[in-house]
C-alpha cells in the first residue's frame, strides 16, 4: 500500500492515489476517517486543518499564503473559505473573494485563490505586501496578479499598480508603501557605487535599510551592517537603519526619524557639503 503523509484530503484524491482497495483498508483500521461528506483525515493531521474542513472550508486566504511561503503580516486568525453549499448553509466565519464562491480543490488553496480571498481581507498595505513578496518569489506574474482581480473594484487594481517584486521583505514593502502614503519619493533596491544595493533611496542621499528579525541575533550581518552603515557615510550619504520590531511595532517612532532627516534635507544633499545632525 502507497503510504501518503498524515493530512486531510478530499475522497476522489485518495481514490486516485490509494485506488478503492486500499482506502477502504485505511477506512477499516480507521487510519482514515471520515471528517465531512467527500473529506478524510488519514493519520494525526493538525487540528485546525480538521476544523476548518469540519467548518464546511477550507484553508485560504492569509494562512494559505503564509504555507506557501509568502511573506503575510502577522495576523493570528486562522483563515477558511467555503464553498457555495457551506456559505449558503453555515455560520463560518469565512473569507471571501471578489464574485461567487468556488468549488474546493484541496485542503490548502493555491496561491491565486488565496490572493483573491486575501483582497477582501487585509487593509491596502497588507495586500500590497503579499503581492510584492508573491512577485518577488516568482510564484506569478504581474500580469497574472492583474488577471485575478480582471473583475474587481477600481481600488484593488489601483493598489496593484503600486506593488513592486524588487521588495525583498514585508518590512521593506511596509515602508515604502507608508512613505509614498505620505508623498514621499522612494527608489527601492537601488544600486550604489562602493557600497551595493540599498534597500530604500530617498531622495539622492538618504539611504534607509531594513534589518529581517532573522538577523537580530547574528554577529556576522550585525558587523557587515555596521560596516555598511560606515561606508555610506564616508560616501556621503546619510544611512537610517530600521530593525523588524522598527517597522511593524514602532512605526510612529521610526516614521519621526525618517521624516525629521528629510525635513532637515538630509535626502537633498551631501553631509560632507552640508552637515546634518544626527
Amino acid at each position: 500500500m502507497e503510504r501518503i503523509p498524515d493530512g486531510v484530503y478530499p475522497h476522489r484524491e485518495l481514490l486516485a492515489t490509494l485506488g478503492r482497495g486500499d482506502l477502504d483498508i485505511l477506512i477499516r483500521e480507521k487510519t482514515a476517517r471520515r471528517v465531512r461528506h467527500g473529506w478524510y483525515a488519514v493519520g494525526e493531521p493538525a487540528a485546525a486543518d480538521i476544523a476548518a474542513v469540519r467548518r464546511g472550508g477550507v484553508i485560504s486566504c492569509v494562512t494559505a499564503l503564509n504555507r506557501h511561503g509568502v511573506w503575510t503580516p502577522e495576523d493570528h486568525r486562522f483563515h477558511v473559505r467555503g464553498n457555495s453549499s457551506a456559505v449558503r448553509n453555515r455560520k463560518g466565519p469565512f473569507c471571501r473573494q471578489f464574485g461567487r464562491p468556488e468549488p474546493e480543490c484541496g485542503l490548502v488553496d493555491d496561491v491565486p485563490t488565496a490572493l483573491r480571498h486575501a483582497a477582501r481581507c487585509l487593509d491596502d498595505e497588507g495586500f500590497v505586501v503579499v503581492c510584492d513578496s508573491i512577485l518577488n518569489k516568482r510564484l506569478m506574474t504581474a500580469e497574472q496578479i492583474e488577471y485575478q482581480f480582471r473583475a474587481a473594484p477600481r481600488h484593488i487594481t489601483k493598489l496593484i499598480d503600486r506593488c513592486d517584486g524588487r521588495a525583498e521583505s514585508g518590512p521593506e514593502t511596509m515602508t515604502r508603501f507608508r512613505l509614498h502614503s505620505q508623498n514621499v519619493k522612494v527608489r527601492i533596491q537601488v544600486t550604489i557605487d562602493g557600497l551595493g544595493r540599498v534597500d530604500l533611496l530617498v531622495g539622492r542621499w538618504m539611504s534607509i535599510e531594513i534589518d529581517g528579525w532573522e538577523f537580530h541575533s547574528d554577529r556576522r550581518h550585525f558587523q557587515n551592517d555596521r560596516t555598511r552603515d560606515a561606508i555610506a557615510l564616508e560616501l556621503g550619504y546619510y544611512p537610517l537603519r530600521f530593525t523588524y520590531d522598527d517597522v511593524v511595532f514602532r512605526w510612529p517612532e521610526t516614521n519621526a526619524r525618517i521624516m525629521t532627516a528629510i525635513r532637515r534635507g538630509a535626502h537633498l544633499r551631501s553631509h560632507f557639503t552640508d552637515q546634518i545632525p544626527r
